[in-house]
Parts: C-alpha cells; structure tokens; sequence
C-alpha cells in the first residue's frame, strides 16, 4: 500500500497491522501511524526535551507574575445603565497595585486613575490550572460599588490583562465590560 506522496507502507506495517491482531485501518489512518512512528522515532532520546509551548509554566501562576505596580488603562463598555447617557464605551489610564493574600485566597487591586478617581476590588481568587477565577465586590471614591467576576487573565513579566464583567450595585446601575490592563520593566 502506498501513501498519498508514494510512501510504501508494506513491511513497516505488517508487525503493526498483522491480520491476527483484529486491527483494521484504512489507507489513510495507516499513513497517519506510520507518520506517529517514525516521528518517534525521529525524536527518539529528544522526545522528553521537547516541551509544549502552549502548556502552563510553573513560573506562570498569574498570582507570582500579576502582584506588583502597574501602568495602563482600564477600559469599560457600560450597558444598561440607569443613566442611558451612562452607557458606552470609555477608557482612562490608570495606576495598579495588585496584591495576594494566598492564605486567605484572596487578590486586591487597588486603582487610580489620572482624574484621581480610586477603585478597589478585593475577592476570592481560585486558582486554577487552566482558567483562574476572582471574584468580589468593587467600590470607588466616586460612590461607585458593585460586584465582579473575571473572564480571563493575561500575564507575563511585562505585561497583564484582567476581563472582568461588572456590575454597578449603587445609585447607578450598569453592566460593565471591563479590561485592566498594564505594562511594567
């Protein structure tokens, strides 16, 4: 049999694919494994060097890259505000603290904007392998406050983003859309 670019598959299958094995591929999948194996074999003592670039690194826990100072914007896209002039999109750059208290499981970021405006969010952070989770409550000297939950976190030594969907709990009620993001050396 032979593959697709005039591979021939007859003996290097056979210990493979012996008819008393109850083994059956099609013309294609034996291509495939014949591919597998002699990438295997390719890599032979290299295969446990190679890592997967997209797996997490221990040293990528958002909780050791995110604490710290930070400079950037927070953007917001408001929705259903109770002041529809309230609602739309607006951004400002801003001055983070985060912390972790990783006993208590819980993360702060304490944020001041350039209009002197200062936001806290405190709440529950659990870690999570694949898709770490903070949420808790948000207040801002304006009399702003609401709860949050985050989408998604995006962090390296340089640069980070927090999702959060928020939702304003006070005399102004909005959801909120929001993107803290950052840079530092």
């Amino acid at each position: 049999m032979a593959c697709r670019r005039g591979v021939n598959l007859g003996s290097a299958m056979r210990p493979y694919l012996h008819e008393e094995s109850g083994l059956t591929l099609s013309g294609l999948d034996k291509c495939r494994l014949l591919a597998a194996l002699t990438l295997a074999c390719a890599l032979g003592a290299h295969a446990q060097q190679v890592q997967n670039p997209a797996a997490r690194r221990t040293d990528a826990d958002p909780r050791t890259l995110l604490e710290g100072h930070w400079n950037g914007a927070d953007l917001e896209r408001r929705s259903s505000c109770s002041a529809a002039q309230n609602d739309g999109d607006r951004g400002t750059y801003a001055d983070y603290t985060v912390t972790f208290d990783r006993p208590a499981s819980l993360m702060g970021i304490d944020e001041t904007a350039i209009t002197g405006l200062r936001c806290t969010y405190l709440g529950n952070y659990m870690d999570d392998r694949y898709r770490p989770q903070w949420n808790g409550s948000y207040s801002c000297t304006d009399g702003r406050t609401g709860t949050f939950t985050s989408q998604n976190f995006f962090a390296t030594p340089n640069a980070m983003s927090i999702r959060l969907a928020i939702k304003l709990t006070g005399t102004e009620s909005c959801s909120i859309d929001a993107i803290l993001g950052g840079s530092r050396f």
